[in-house]
């Protein structure tokens, strides 16, 4: 297991008025993302963002939980979970993705057998789980700091407007789900629970007007998935559908990726790598592991990366305390004056370690240096590369059906 240089204690003490508990952050934190002097921390138990800004003694603070129904309409609607399972910053959006899988219900023995087993049989499919989506993030003149809003002025050009929005259906009918309904190697997991090795949404990144979506489940024979997507506008400013880029029409394309025999827990981008964290399918103890994917964020084509193509960096504390510590959020972390390329890791259900009063604790590990530029050269890029995409000819067959 890889040692950590340092740790980052991070304060998260300030929940939405409602049914949303501290501990519920706390205790499931499932993705993070840096825009400057915030984190950005998305939770598998609710349906609210967390903003964190660093303080002058390294740590973060400042708490500020944002609903994400405010900003953004939710497939399901209302505030029902949305099981944030990713992030990404492509400035001027935050984008996030929800797992997009169903769930089945916990057994618990000592409950007895017939709660046990009608628990397992269980199975759920939430909407709000099925989100694909993009919410701009805009200077707060009085408060200071990014917010997220549901529209506000492009600071590259104030006449135009900046829209948050989703990818268009809802629940199995998005775009995203009827693009892969016939996929080859997907569509017999589609109704299979995240957990039992289904299809389950883990890890985004955002680089070269691209997302990645990195699946925990399923692991075909071994192999990992990462669905590449280019979400582009609509007749719609709330709505999003996906570009036609891979063969034959189809509206994605598809990577495969031998992590050992682990699926995708997490993904981020590094300039035109990608940084992958691989990790269990099941419910199983199996280790963590970091890998760096060169070149992918330039990739034009399907592609498969055998083991020998990855380069290994980091192996994670997992299940370090009682089957607790389970790394689920990984980003680049950029510091001001440091020469040192180093990645920020948060962890679902922490132990003892990772608790710190109204704070958890996060870790932080050297990585060797990757290629191409860094994500936060610029706050705002060039203006092409803002939504994940561009304009396309109106096209409503096949995936790009289920506008609503």
């Amino acid at each position: 297991m890889s040692d950590a240089t340092s740790t980052v204690r991070i304060s998260l003490n300030a929940p939405p008025e409602g049914d949303v508990e501290e501990r519920d952050i706390r205790e499931s934190l499932s993705a993070v993302v840096q825009t400057g002097p915030h984190l950005w921390l998305g939770c598998d138990e609710t349906a609210t963002l967390e903003r964190v800004t660093r303080l002058e003694d390294g740590r973060y603070g400042d708490h500020r939980t944002y609903r994400i129904e405010d900003v953004l309409d939710l497939p399901g609607g209302g505030s029902g979970e949305v099981d944030v399972e990713g992030l990404a910053w492509a400035p001027p959006y935050l984008w996030l993705v929800g797992s997009h899988g169903r769930k089945r219900g916990k057994a618990k023995p000592e409950e007895g057998v017939e709660k046990a087993f009608a628990e397992l049989a269980d199975v759920d499919q939430d909407d709000n789980r099925y989100l694909l989506g993009r919410i701009p993030l805009e200077e707060d003149p009085q408060g200071g700091g990014l917010v997220p809003r549901r529209a506000c002025a492009d600071p590259r050009d104030p006449s135009a407007t900046l829209t948050a929005a989703r990818l268009k259906g809802k629940g199995r009918q998005s775009a995203l789900m009827l693009a892969i309904a016939d996929d080859e190697h997907l569509r017999r997991y589609l109704k299979i629970p995240g957990k039992d090795n289904g299809f389950d949404v883990e890890g985004l990144a955002a680089s070269n007007g691209r997302l990645f979506l990195g699946l925990r489940g399923p692991v075909v024979r071994g192999w990992a998935v990462v669905l590449e997507v280019q979400p582009a506008k609509t007749s719609r400013p709330e709505r999003l559908k996906l570009k036609r880029i891979g063969p034959d029409g189809r509206r994605y394309r598809k990577h495969l990726l031998d992590l050992d025999g682990l699926g995708v827990r997490e993904i981020t981008a590094d300039g035109d790598d990608l940084l992958v964290l691989a990790g269990p399918t099941m419910a199983v103890r199996a280790p963590a592991t970091l890998f760096r994917w060169r070149g992918a964020a330039k990739l034009e084509a399907d592609s498969i990366t055998g083991r020998d193509q990855l380069e290994h960096l980091l192996d994670l504390p997992h299940d370090v305390d009682g089957g607790e510590d389970h790394p689920e959020g990984i980003c680049c972390l950029e510091t001001e004056g440091s020469r040192t390329r180093e990645v920020l890791v948060v962890y679902d259900s922490g132990g003892p370690r990772r608790q710190d009063g109204d704070a958890v604790v996060a870790d932080v590990f050297p990585i060797a240096p990757g290629r191409g530029g860094s994500p936060m050269e610029a706050l705002f890029p060039a203006r092409d590369g803002g939504d994940g995409g561009g304009n396309e000819e109106r096209d409503e067959r096949n995936g790009g059906r289920g506008e609503e």
